[in-house]
């Protein structure tokens, strides 16, 4: 399995159709473990995801599963960096990663979760990653090229 892979597999793994996180340690479920993203699931099953990926998008708005889907489907490619999407316009990559940080920024903002500590060194970690070119340590070294 290729890195994306593994992680959704754990991800799918842990949440199947069940609320057993609820009723053990009363953690609340999430969206992957509601009906919603169960009927995704099977409309995939069925389906394909390329064609599931086309009905979310000719829709104008979504639900919380089918944005969790298509984000998971945006980690796969991504993560997985083929060489069609490294043909990908670097502005456009550029666009894409703006938008989705508008949306995470509105979630936040709105929401303002509770997370426990794993999940928010998590979130830390990668947005600290993320960072690298934004920084003025990185920028100094980007100037010199």
């Amino acid at each position: 399995m290729s890195e994306p892979e593994e992680l959704f597999a754990d991800l799918y793994i842990n949440h199947k159709g069940n609320n057993m996180e609820q009723e053990m340690f009363g953690i609340p479920s999430t969206v992957l473990g509601k009906q919603d993203w169960q009927e995704l699931e099977i409309r995939e099953n069925a389906i394909g995801p390329e064609q599931l990926l086309s009905e979310i998008l000719s829709k104008r708005l979504w639900n919380n599963a089918e944005i969790a889907w298509v984000i998971k489907r945006m980690v796969y490619f991504y993560g997985k960096k083929d060489n069609l999407l490294k043909k990908t316009p670097t502005e456009r990559l550029f666009l894409n990663m703006v938008d989705i940080l508008r949306c995470f920024f509105l979630l936040i903002d709105k929401e303002d979760p509770a997370m426990d500590d794993n999940i928010r060194a998590y979130i830390c970690s990668k947005i600290a990653d993320s960072t690298w070119g934004i920084n003025q340590h990185t920028r100094e070294y980007l100037e010199k090229f």
